[in-house]
């Protein structure tokens, strides 16, 4: 952890008016760095303490604005280290600088929200940041103060209250607005603004009515087609694409998680094969995949493994283009194979657990491969089409009975 203190000329120049800067020394490993404070007016040695709380004294006509100043940058200190020290966690001075350099109160969940969408830490497309930015107006209408502390369900049930009654939104563009915050507060935990065990608990009795459609996935046959597929010439570079794909459908892994798997994760069991043990991007929830079940996994790890000793990445990082490209590159895929299909992402994760409900894995199983937190959010996967009762129903002979 750092040590850091106010203090005044401390590169001990010496000009004719007499009036010097302000920093906040740092130290941290040996290493020692000086943070500027804001000042309206520099200040004289005989103005100077250096007492806390008083460090300059009331005889400076600004004697107030600077010490409050540097309480603030003081408090941000504090707040940072007691964050990471309770998470167990390490200090650099990018992070103290990044923290420090922020504009607005570092307390504040909604400028840690305003922060987020200026610096987002993952990509995301125009569309998604709008949304967020019109997640942030409407949460700043109804509180421009909520701090992370005040995270709470029931917090964010009155807000969900607000986004219905007094913005007068829909079903579906609340759930977007909530899936957003929820996208934020687990970096904020992340960053180490909240506890997980704290992140856990804010959203959770908080539902939201929405008309949602049936999850969509790919037949066997369909799988079997998009495998087997050889390109023109012309777009033999969608290989690739096809590939990453097809091991999502082996995974149920998003295109994140295939991006960042680790060959540490992957191993292999003695009797049965490869299998994967990973932490999941999105919600860093276990995930235990029997890649066995699906021998053609392997040639792919294979085909596109990363031979850099020093990268612990399983797959090359030449295999990989943004996800708004990649979703691009799935669709035009589809249209070679005559598919009227939205082909996305996501649809490789729904194919991989529609395979196992169909041939009759159990639920909690399903539940544990696909990584999630919580097993109802595996029941969204169970709804029955006519397909399903087709399959279902293939062993009842009602005739027989007469009836």
């Amino acid at each position: 952890m750092p040590r850091y203190t106010p203090v005044w000329n401390w590169r001990k120049t010496v000009n004719e008016r007499k009036l010097y800067p302000i920093h906040i020394r740092i130290s941290l490993t040996g290493d020692t760095k000086y943070y500027p404070v804001e000042v309206p007016q520099k200040v004289k040695e005989d103005e100077w303490t250096g007492k806390p709380g008083a460090w300059v004294k009331n005889t400076h006509p600004f004697c107030f604005e600077i010490n409050g100043r540097i309480k603030e940058i003081m408090d941000i200190l504090d707040g940072l280290v007691k964050r990471y020290y309770t998470a167990k966690k390490s200090l650099s001075f990018p992070i103290i600088m990044k923290e420090l350099n922020k504009n607005d109160n570092s307390n504040l969940f909604n400028a840690y929200f305003a922060e987020f969408i200026r610096d987002p830490p993952e990509t995301y497309d125009p569309e998604t940041l709008k949304r967020y930015r019109a997640c942030l107006q409407h949460l700043n209408r109804f509180n421009d103060s909520i701090t992370f502390n005040d995270l709470c369900d029931e917090l964010f049930q009155k807000f969900k209250k607000y986004c219905e009654t007094e913005a007068r939104l829909v079903g579906s563009t609340i759930n977007g607005y909530f899936n957003a915050l929820k996208k934020v507060t687990y970096w904020a935990r992340k960053d180490n603004h909240i506890t997980k065990e704290h992140q856990e608990t804010i959203f959770e009795d908080v539902k939201i009515k929405i008309n949602k459609p049936k999850k969509d996935h790919l037949e066997v046959g369909e799988i079997v087609q998009w495998k087997n597929f050889k390109f023109p010439e012309k777009h033999a570079s969608l290989e690739r694409d096809r590939d990453i794909f097809l091991f999502q459908i082996y995974t149920g892994f998003y295109y994140s998680d295939v991006k960042e798997l680790l060959k540490s994760e992957l191993h292999k069991d003695p009797e049965y094969g490869m299998y994967i043990a990973a932490e999941r991007y999105k919600n860093d929830e276990q995930a235990i995949i029997p890649l066995w079940k699906f021998p053609h996994a392997a040639v792919l790890l294979e085909k596109y493994a990363n031979k850099n000793s020093k990268d612990p990445h399983a797959f090359a990082r030449s295999a990989f283009i943004t996800d708004q490209v990649y979703n691009r590159r799935l669709k035009l895929i589809a249209e070679l194979l005559g598919w009227q299909r939205n082909m996305k992402n996501k649809l490789g994760r729904n194919t991989n657990i529609q395979l196992y409900i169909r041939y009759g894995a159990n639920r909690p199983i399903i539940s544990k491969m696909a990584g999630h937190e919580r097993e109802e959010t595996t029941n969204a996967y169970f709804e029955v089409g006519l397909r399903d009762v087709i399959e279902g129903t293939k062993g009842v002979d009602f005739e027989k009975l007469g009836i």
